[in-house]
C-alpha cells in the first residue's frame, strides 16, 4: 500500500514491510479526529514502534542558525508527533490502519514501545544524536543509518533487543558522533555479542569508520553466511500470511486476536539466529525421508516450542487433528513451555489433491491433572512422542 503516501514516507514503508512483513507494518495509521497518528506503526506481540519521518533540505548558512532551524523543523517536530501518538495509544486499545480495517493493541501493562525520528535532507552535513528529547528516548536515524540498521536486524526482536541497549546506553552516557551516526553504535553492539562494553563510561565518541570497517570485515560476512539458511523462515511466515489473508482465515477485521494471529506472532518473534536453527531443522526433517518420522520439536526463543509434522492435503481436519493432540503433548511434557506453534505440510513428492500447510498455537498458562490425564491418554492410545526423552515435569 503506497498510495498517500510520500517518498520519504514510501521508503520507510518499504523497508519496514522488507524487515518486519506487511501483517505488521501499519502506514500512516488513523487517531485522533481521523487525523494521522504518525507515518508509520510496527505492532508485534508487546512491541510497539512509532516511527515519523521528516524530509527538510538543510540550509547551510554558515552558522548556528541553519543547523537549529533544520534541527526543529527535522527532528523537535518529529520527536512531538510521536509523543502525541504514544499519548493516544496510551488512552486506546486499537488503532484504524490505512484502509479501515481495525487493528487491537497489545495490553497496555505489557506494552513496550520505541520511538524513531527518521529525519532526512541533512545528507550527513551535520551531525544527528539519539537522546531523550524530553518524554523519553527518541532514536534518530537518516536515510542511511535506518537501511543500515533495519537490513542487518530484519527481525522485530533483534531490532528491538538493540533498541533497548542503545536506550540502556544513553541513560548512562553521553554519546557523541564523529561524522556518523547510529548505525556505528549497530556496529559495536553487534561486534561484541550483542551487547556494548561501556558499563562505567560516562562519554563516548563514536567514530563515522566504525560501521564501514565492520561491512568489511571477516565477522560480518560470517554472520552473513551464518544467516543465509534462515530466511527459509521468513519465507514461511510469509507464505502463511498471503494464505491466510486470501483465504479469509485472518480475521483482521475483528477485535479478537485468532490462534492463527497468536501463532504467527510467535514465528515472526523468533531472532534471526533462531530462525537459522529453526530452518535447519525444519529442512532437514523435510528432505530427509529416511528419518523416518512424521514429526519434530524443536526449542525456539524464549521457551517456544515449535512442532514440525508431515500430513496428507487429502485429510486436513484428521492432519490438523493429530498436529494439535501433538502440540498438547509437547506443553505438557517439555519443561518451561507454555506456548506451542505447530506447523505441518505435505510429504515431498507425489499429492492427490495438491499441497497445502496448516497452522496451530498451543497457548496453556497452567497445567493440571485433566491436562496429565489427557496427555496419558494420548501417549498411550496414539503413541505421539511416547518415547522422547524429556524430564518430567514436578
Amino acid at each position: 500500500m503506497s498510495e498517500g503516501l510520500t517518498d520519504s514516507e514510501k521508503f520507510v514503508n518499504s523497508i519496514s514491510e522488507r524487515a518486519f512483513l506487511k501483517l505488521w507494518t501499519h502506514p500512516n495509521p488513523i487517531g485522533k479526529k481521523g487525523k494521522e497518528l504518525c507515518d508509520c506503526l510496527i505492532v508485534c506481540g508487546n512491541h510497539i514502534i512509532i516511527i515519523s519521518v521528516k524530509d527538510i533540505k538543510y540550509k547551510d548558512t554558515g552558522d548556528e542558525a541553519g543547523f537549529k532551524r533544520w534541527t526543529k523543523a527535522a527532528i523537535d517536530k518529529s520527536a512531538s508527533q510521536i509523543w502525541g501518538a504514544e499519548r493516544w495509544l496510551y488512552s486506546s486499545v486499537e488503532f484504524t490502519r490505512h484502509d479501515n480495517r481495525q487493528v487491537e493493541l497489545p495490553l497496555k501493562e505489557s506494552r513496550i514501545v520505541h520511538r524513531i525520528s527518521v529525519s532526512l535532507g541533512a545528507q550527513r552535513k551535520i551531525p544527528t544524536q539519539s537522546g531523550d528529547l524530553g518524554n523519553g528516548v527518541v532514536h534518530v536515524c537518516d536515510e542511511f543509518s535506518l537501511g543500515a540498521i533495519f537490513s542487518l536486524l530484519d527481525t522485530i526482536t533483534d531490532f528491538v533487543s538493540f533498541l533497548t541497549e542503545v536506550e540502556a546506553l544513553i541513560s548512562r552516557a553521553n554519546i557523541i558522533f564523529s561524522g556518523g551516526g547510529i548505525e556505528d553504535l549497530l556496529a559495536i553492539y553487534l561486534l561484541n555479542n550483542y551487547s556494548f562494553p561501556y558499563e562505567k563510561a560516562d562519554l563516548l565518541m563514536i567514530d563515522n569508520t566504525v560501521f564501514k570497517g565492520f561491512i568489511d570485515s571477516d565477522a560480518y560476512k560470517a554472520i552473513q553466511e551464518s544467516y543465509k539458511v534462515s530466511y527459509f523462515w521468513d519465507n514461511l511466515i510469509e507464505h502463511f500470511v498471503k494464505d491466510l489473508l486470501t483465504d479469509g482465515i485472518f480475521e483482521y477485521g475483528t477485535n479478537q486476536i485468532t490462534n492463527n494471529q497468536m501463532a504467527l506472532i510467535q514465528m515472526a518473534l523468533q531472532p534471526r539466529g533462531f530462525r537459522a536453527s529453526l530452518s535447519e531443522s525444519f529442512l532437514e526433517f523435510l528432505q530427509k525421508p529416511e528419518l523416518k518420522i512424521s514429526s519434530r520439536v524443536v526449542l525456539g526463543y524464549d521457551n517456544k516450542a515449535f512442532v514440525f509434522h508431515l500430513g496428507p492435503s487429502s485429510d486436513r481436519e484428521l492432519r490438523v487433528q493429530e498436529l494439535g493432540l501433538r502440540c498438547l503433548v509437547v506443553r505438557g511434557r517439555v519443561p518451561n513451555v507454555k506456548i506451542v506453534v505447530g506447523i505441518s505440510r505435505d510429504k515431498l513428492g507425489s499429492s492427490e489433491v495438491g499441497y497445502s500447510h496448516d497452522i496451530v498455537y498451543v497457548d496453556i498458562p497452567d497445567w493440571d491433572n485433566n491436562l496429565e490425564e489427557q496427555v496419558n491418554k494420548i501417549q498411550d492410545e496414539l503413541g505421539y512422542f511416547a518415547n522422547a526423552s524429556w524430564a518430567k515435569r514436578s
